[in-house]
C-alpha cells in the first residue's frame, strides 16, 4: 500500500454539516445582533475553531455567542447533518484493507464522534483529534502531529484528506501528503493555492491513490 494511514477532516469531508453550521451561525447572530451572517462570511471560518469566528465577528460577547451557537447546534445536529454519497462504504473498505484512520477536526471531540455515529462510522476511527486537545489549531501542524503520534505512523506513511486550505496547510507543515476534496463548499482556487498532492473527484478515488483494489 502506498499509504498505511489516512487522516480525515470531518465537516465537509466525510459528513455534510454545511447547512447545520450556517443555520447555527445565523441563528446566533440574529439573536444577539439582529442581523444574521451571510454564508460567505461563515465559509471564511470553515475549518477553524468556533472561537476564532466569534472573536472576529462578535468580540464584545464571545462566550455568549459560543453558548448560543452550541445550544442550537446540538439540538439540530442530527436533523441537519447529512452524508456524502459513497463515504461510509469507502471508509469500511479502507478499514477492511488494513488502512489505519483518524479524524483531525477543529470541532470538539464529542461532537465529532456524534457525527460519525450518525452514519455508523465511529467504529473505524479509534483516534479523533478534537479542537480541545491542541494548543494550536489548523493551519498549524500540531493537530496533525498529534494524530501521527497516536496512530503511530510516520508522516510519509500517511495522507491527509480535507475540504479546507487549513487542512492542507496543517498536513503539509507536518510533512504529510494532502488530498483536496472536490465537493468542498469553499473557494476551489484557495484550496489549489495550497498545492494539494491529490484531488479527489469522489471519495472512491482513495482506492487508486492508496493502491487498494475496490472490491
Amino acid at each position: 500500500m502506498k499509504f498505511k494511514g489516512i487522516l480525515f477532516d470531518l465537516d465537509g469531508t466525510l459528513i455534510d454539516t454545511s447547512n447545520l453550521i450556517i443555520q447555527s451561525f445565523q441563528h446566533t447572530f440574529a439573536q444577539h445582533y439582529g442581523q444574521p451572517l451571510t454564508p460567505q462570511e461563515i465559509y471564511a471560518f470553515f475549518g477553524k475553531p468556533l472561537r476564532a469566528a466569534m472573536e472576529h465577528y462578535g468580540p464584545d460577547k464571545v462566550e455568549e455567542l459560543i453558548t448560543t451557537y452550541r445550544e442550537f447546534n446540538l439540538v439540530y445536529h442530527d436533523k441537519l447533518t447529512t452524508d456524502f454519497a459513497g463515504v461510509a462504504e469507502t471508509i469500511q473498505k479502507l478499514h477492511n484493507a488494513g488502512i489505519l484512520m483518524a479524524i483531525v477536526t477543529s470541532k470538539t471531540k464529542s461532537t465529532a464522534i456524534r457525527g460519525l455515529r450518525l452514519f455508523d462510522m465511529d467504529k473505524y476511527f479509534p483516534i479523533v483529534i478534537g479542537h480541545e486537545e491542541c494548543l494550536k489549531h489548523k493551519p498549524d501542524p500540531e493537530p496533525v502531529q498529534l494524530a501521527l503520534e497516536q496512530i503511530k505512523l510516520a508522516p510519509a506513511e500517511c495522507l491527509m484528506v480535507g475540504d479546507s486550505p487549513f487542512d492542507l496547510a496543517s498536513a503539509r507543515a507536518a510533512g504529510v501528503k494532502t488530498a483536496a476534496v472536490r465537493w468542498t463548499q469553499l473557494d476551489w482556487e484557495n484550496l489549489l493555492a495550497e498545492h494539494p498532492d491529490y484531488v479527489l473527484k469522489n471519495i472512491e478515488d482513495l482506492f487508486a491513490i492508496c493502491d487498494i483494489e475496490n472490491k
